[in-house]
């Protein structure tokens, strides 16, 4: 699952779910987040991304076309997005079997 989170409202948006993200899906995952009437980073400039290698330099170039700043948070570094880094742990509390 591929979320992002918009940290003003704290508003989740599930941006796509696959059992195997390839290129492809990537690609088309970060059209609909730069579409210009609906799309979630519409009206935002910066993206945090960790460092995971399907953030690929295709994905990137979608959002720099689009207007939109990638900025990579550190490596091994979870408290640089610590936001995601909750929402997920939450969802693992909450939502799956023990």
């Amino acid at each position: 699952m591929l979320f992002a989170i918009d940290l003003a409202t704290r508003v989740v948006e599930i941006l796509g779910v696959t059992p195997n993200p390839d290129g492809a899906f990537m690609q088309q995952v970060a059209r609909n987040m730069v579409d210009p009437v609906d799309g979630f980073l519409r009206g935002k400039k910066f993206l945090v991304l960790d460092r995971d290698t399907r953030f690929d330099a295709a994905f990137r170039v979608i959002l720099k076309r689009a207007g939109v700043d990638v900025v990579l948070t550190a490596f091994q570094a979870p408290n640089m997005n610590a936001f995601a880094e909750r929402f997920v742990r939450t969802i693992k509390h909450e939502c799956l079997p023990r």
